[in-house]
């Protein structure tokens, strides 16, 4: 009887120390707190916190190549604009806009 005892106490007691504030891994925010995280690390990083119609929110920066010649997408921080073979101000491109790939295609790329 007295080994059960001691089972049933150590037992309790390995199950009291999963409530020990530390001991379990931090949840991620959700809602309006990981809204508020999203928009914190985008100004942090240099990017402005944009919202697409009522569902998607993303962080857009500025490219540094903007306007450079290009020929594909490797060419570019961020798109290469097919119609004027130049590098897109900014990246993401929100929107649908015609750019060109890594083979030089030209594909139509769509953030909405």
């Amino acid at each position: 009887m007295r080994q059960g005892a001691v089972f049933i106490t150590v037992l309790a007691l390995l199950a009291l120390a999963g409530c020990i504030p530390g001991a379990a891994p931090t949840l991620p925010p959700v809602g309006s707190a990981a809204v508020d995280a999203a928009r914190s690390t985008c100004a942090a990083q240099g990017g402005n916190f944009r919202a697409l119609g009522q569902s998607l929110l993303f962080c857009q920066y500025q490219t540094d190549d903007a306007g450079k010649t290009c020929t594909r997408a490797s060419d570019c921080e961020g798109a290469c604009l097919a119609r004027s073979r130049s590098c897109a101000p900014l990246k993401p491109l929100a929107g649908c806009n015609e750019v060109l790939t890594d083979r030089g295609q030209t594909v139509t790329e769509c953030l909405q």
